[in-house]
């Protein structure tokens, strides 16, 4: 995409190396966007993976499917509402019962319903909290058994640079993902004796479906010092970096790659 006052973007590594060999990755909301691009990228670093998606995107959630297997991959499609815990405790369950393991979980499923503060009801900010917060938390729950099992894990929960700075209109998305820092914070703490690291990876404005129409125009390329949205490529490799091996003296930190915009 190019609107008026954007830089461009630099070539965007290809080759990840074969880091994640003989490992099994969890993607939720894998069949577009960031999650598509991370799941794409954890495949071809050599995982096998296990690609959730909402209802309502199995077509989308195929498409993606293919492509990891045309890598020469396994890959598990799984629908499945990480809102409610019996369908995240099936899901994790199947994928032990596929693949054995479980070694890496990225929380990427999201929602951003806009809504002035008068707005926001009852209903969209329980919603909001139960997919941002709630089902990053049982999903970190589910997986925390086989990864302490085996001794080994990575946990990256996406956040989002709203968390740190706010937003109009978007006070239930801010909330929840600011809570998915304390999150990350708390269990980067508790798991660490079980060999399993937590990370948060909060993406800056990405060229998503999910990003407002507002940020799209050239007033927000002229506020980020880069000149430019991002690319969910460009977040999927941090999220690869804090699922490789190679990320182990790292738990507990937030990763903001947002062009500038937010530094701290």
């Amino acid at each position: 995409m190019t609107v008026a006052g954007q830089g461009r973007a630099g070539p965007v590594p290809t080759g990840s190396g074969a880091v994640l060999t003989g490992q099994v990755a969890l993607v939720t909301g894998a069949s577009q966007g960031i999650g598509a691009a991370v799941a794409d990228l954890l495949a071809e670093a050599g995982a096998d993976i296990v690609l959730n998606h909402a209802p309502g995107e199995a077509e989308a959630a195929g498409r993606m499917a293919a492509g990891i297997r045309g890598r020469g991959r396994q890959c598990l499609v799984v629908e499945a509402d990480v809102a409610g815990r019996g369908a995240v405790t099936d899901m994790v369950g199947r994928a032990v019962r596929a693949f054995g393991r479980i070694d890496v979980a990225v929380n990427n499923a999201g929602i951003s319903p806009e809504a002035s503060l008068g707005d926001t009801s009852d209903e969209l900010w329980d919603r909001v909290h139960a997919v941002n917060l709630k089902g990053q938390f049982l999903v970190c729950q589910a997986v925390a058994g086989p990864m302490a099992a085996a001794g080994y894990g990575r946990i990256v929960n996406i956040a989002s640079e709203q968390g740190l700075i706010g937003a109009p209109r978007m006070a239930a998305y801010c909330a929840s993902k600011a809570g998915v820092f304390g999150l990350t914070k708390a269990l980067a703490r508790e798991l660490a004796p079980a060999g399993i690291l937590v990370n948060c990876v909060a993406p800056g404005p990405v060229d998503t479906a999910m990003l407002a129409e507002a940020d799209r125009l050239p007033e927000m390329a002229r506020r980020i010092p880069l000149g430019r949205i991002g690319t969910p490529a460009e977040i999927a490799f941090a999220v690869l970096f804090l699922a490789s091996p190679g990320s182990s003296w790292t738990t507990g930190q937030i990763l903001s790659p947002n062009g500038g915009i937010v530094m701290a």
